[in-house]
């Protein structure tokens, strides 16, 4: 039985698209940019030769949105491809590269915190080497 419902759930989840964000040159003292949704990096992006790039792709996945997470990992075991591991802080993460967009574990949370990807929702964020964020820009011009 479970073999035939991986096999609906895999036939029936969305093929994942990919969101291309842009962004203008990025000014301060910034050791990282993060692509946030609700307070969920979905991206960490680095320095290339001490700058930025401009733009980033992200995967069109589910994920979770971290303050609403109670860890109580009824998500990890309604995953058929294991894409959700707890981190440190006993939040829930899904790796949108293992993600089939089958809702499975949107549907199961208790707290309804788990979200399809929604380009609109999407801010860049300044990370400096304290670990303090600063906006840049809310929302994005997407290609």
């Amino acid at each position: 039985m479970k073999s035939t419902t991986l096999i609906l759930v895999f036939s029936l989840a969305a093929v994942a698209g990919v969101f291309s964000f842009n962004w203008g040159p990025v000014e301060g003292d910034f050791s990282t940019l993060e692509i946030q949704a609700k307070g969920a990096v979905l991206k960490t992006i680095e320095t290339e030769d001490g700058i930025f790039p401009e733009s980033a792709e992200i995967i069109e996945a589910y994920y979770v949105i971290p303050d609403g997470c109670v860890g109580c990992s009824i998500c990890i075991n309604q995953c058929p491809v294991d894409a959700i591991t707890m981190d440190e802080d006993i939040i829930a993460y899904i790796d949108p590269e293992l993600c089939i967009n089958c809702g499975m574990c949107a549907g199961a949370c208790p707290t309804g915190t788990i979200e399809l990807l929604d380009k609109d929702d999407c801010d860049l964020y300044g990370v400096d080497a304290d670990g303090n964020e600063e906006l840049l820009q809310e929302g994005f011009e997407v290609e």
